[in-house]
């Protein structure tokens, strides 16, 4: 039997007897087949607990080259501070030193001196002030460039477009959408406490600058002034512009200029026929022949009473009766008068004659294009009252005139008005006499000057803002009535301002800053007081000098990065 199975050679029914020995090396083989198939997953097991035991106690960090054979650090190989992205030769956050700190006073967590830490020292924020603060002009004592212009780092930006790429950060800030605003629910913030200028951004390598997007600008002096901008819309001067009226009821008789026309102070506009004119000059005729007579009567009794010939109560009556035709004339002359006419002085040989009547002050030129035969004497002149315009008529010849209904609008454009709408919260800065620009387009560089001659007493209901009246010369026309702009007032002016580049400033929650490189790899954030804005440049009273470089495009990637370790400073948000 072979295998336990009978064979040919074998007679059915026979058997086959193993012996012990034998069994017993069967049964030890298999057992250490079993073990030698298990040894590798044990093997395994083995290895991953030890691994997890050495990554427990070492916090999964593997060790330096230099540590696990002893060999020297070499520059650019193995001098990196993996938690800051630079080199560690070069960190100032693990070595302060290398940015003039004392490593003593150092709070490695949160970047700055541990003196002015206020998360680990929040005693600071309560005392107000954080021991760094320049009363006079309202900066960290450490930032006041008046005071101590020695602190100014001075230098030129690289040629090119450099770029900034932030690796060390340190401040984090609830970013306020205005300077002064109050969070709903927290106190006001306090700028004297903030702790921003003590912290430093550092590069990983001066090449690292170029890989950002933040371009560099130089500090400079430039004229500056401080100006409000508010939206303006022209009008006429009112003092200048005339609604020309007939001071008589009737019916126009001659119309003879049209919209646009310019006039002359006394132009004859019009002729309007009325019947209070024909009446007027009727009564001065009569009241010029009845003085006459009234005199030459008392002519004549003067004379008799030299003689001796009649009697003192009837030269009495004669001086009455002339009194009386002086006083008729009197009213005759300045019913005329009163109607726009224009009369020679009084005297008896000054009344004009019944044909000077007939066309009392219109001109030559209009009287060559009348009819005398059939011209009526009840005309009246309207005329200009200003130089100026023409910018409305409302007469045609043959129509009914009443006295209430305007005939003409005659309006001088050489001067105009800009009424500005001023924000009530900024009318406080507007005072009389100072410059304005105004421009019908925001972008346009064809200004036109004129000077604060009227600031309102009231705030208009619905817009809420101040109504401020500019005067503005129009000699060339430019200006036109109803016409939209901008504004914008001169607050202040200076002639050499130290200003950067409107993208270098930035507002961080509590204070404006800027970005002052100290080194190739190191800058600083520096508070600063903006002033005006113009030109594309911030006007900066105090916090930096000019000859000093700042980052100026893609500064908010600076900002950004000083707004990470939550550090309050008094102008986080917790």
């Amino acid at each position: 039997m072979t295998n336990g199975f009978p064979t040919h050679n074998e007679p059915s029914g026979s058997s086959s007897v193993v012996p012990a020995h034998q069994h017993g090396r069967g049964a030890f083989a298999a057992l250490a087949a079993g073990v030698t198939r298990s040894l590798p997953t044990f093997l395994v097991f083995v290895c991953l607990s030890a691994l997890g035991y050495w990554g427990h106690h070492s916090g999964w960090k593997a060790p330096k080259f230099s540590d696990l054979f002893g060999a020297r650090v070499v520059q650019g190989e193995e001098d990196w501070c993996v938690e800051h992205g630079v080199p560690d030769s070069k960190c100032i956050k693990c070595h302060p030193e290398l940015a003039g700190q004392s490593g003593v006073d150092w709070c490695k967590e949160h970047g700055v001196p541990e003196l002015r830490c206020t998360i680990c020292h929040p005693e600071i924020l309560t005392k107000g002030v954080a021991g760094d603060w320049c009363r006079e002009h309202g900066v960290p004592e450490s930032n006041c460039t008046l005071c101590h212009p020695e602190i100014a780092v001075r230098g030129s930006p690289q040629k090119g477009t450099p770029d900034v790429s932030v690796v060390v950060a340190q401040d984090d800030t609830a970013l306020k959408p205005q300077p002064g605003s109050v969070s709903i629910g927290r106190p006001a913030k306090d700028p004297s406490t903030c702790q921003t200028h003590a912290m430093r951004v550092q590069f990983a390598s001066a090449a690292s600058i170029e890989k950002a997007g933040v371009k560099l600008g130089s500090v400079v002096e430039r004229p500056m002034g401080d100006t409000l901008t508010a939206n303006a819309e022209i009008d006429y001067d009112r003092t200048r512009l005339a609604q020309v009226s007939s001071r008589a009821s009737g019916v126009a008789w001659w119309v003879g200029k049209e919209v646009g026309d310019r006039v002359s102070r006394g132009e004859v506009l019009a002729l309007v026929d009325s019947a209070d004119i024909g009446r007027a000059k009727a009564e001065l005729l009569q009241a010029a022949a009845d003085r006459h007579v009234r005199t030459q009567a008392r002519e004549r009794t003067q004379s008799l009473m030299l003689d001796n010939i009649g009697s003192q109560a009837n030269l009495q009556e004669k001086e009455a009766a002339f009194r009386e035709a002086e006083i008729r004339l009197f009213i005759a002359r300045q019913t005329l008068i009163n109607l726009g006419f224009v009369l020679s002085p009084d005297g008896p040989s000054e009344i004009p004659n019944e044909r000077e009547l007939l066309f009392l002050g219109v001109p030559q030129s209009i009287r060559e294009k009348l009819d005398a035969s059939n011209t009526t004497a009840n005309l009246l002149p309207i005329t200009a009252p200003l130089d100026g315009v023409v910018t409305t008529r409302n007469i045609v010849a043959g129509e009914v005139v009443e006295t209430s209904k305007p005939l003409f609008v005659v309006a001088d454009t050489s001067r105009m008005w800009v009424m500005i709408d001023v924000p009530q919260a900024l009318a406080n800065r507007v005072a009389l006499g100072q410059g304005v620009r105004f421009r019908a387009e925001p972008k346009s560089d064809n200004a036109v000057l004129g000077t604060i001659a009227w600031i309102s007493t009231a705030v208009e209901e619905q817009t809420r803002t101040v109504k401020v009246r500019a005067d503005m010369d129009n000699a060339e026309g430019r200006l036109l009535a109803s016409m939209f702009g901008q504004a914008a007032i001169t607050i202040r002016e200076s002639p050499t301002a130290t200003a950067v580049p409107d993208e270098a400033v930035q507002w961080e929650g509590c204070c404006h800053v800027v970005f002052v490189r100290l080194t190739d790899e190191i800058f600083q954030p520096r508070k600063i007081k903006a002033g005006a804005r113009s030109g594309g440049f911030t006007e900066v009273l105090v916090g930096v000098l000019p000859g000093e470089v700042v980052a100026t495009t893609g500064s908010h990637v600076l900002k950004s990065e000083i707004l990470k370790s939550n550090l309050g400073a008094g102008c986080a948000d917790h």
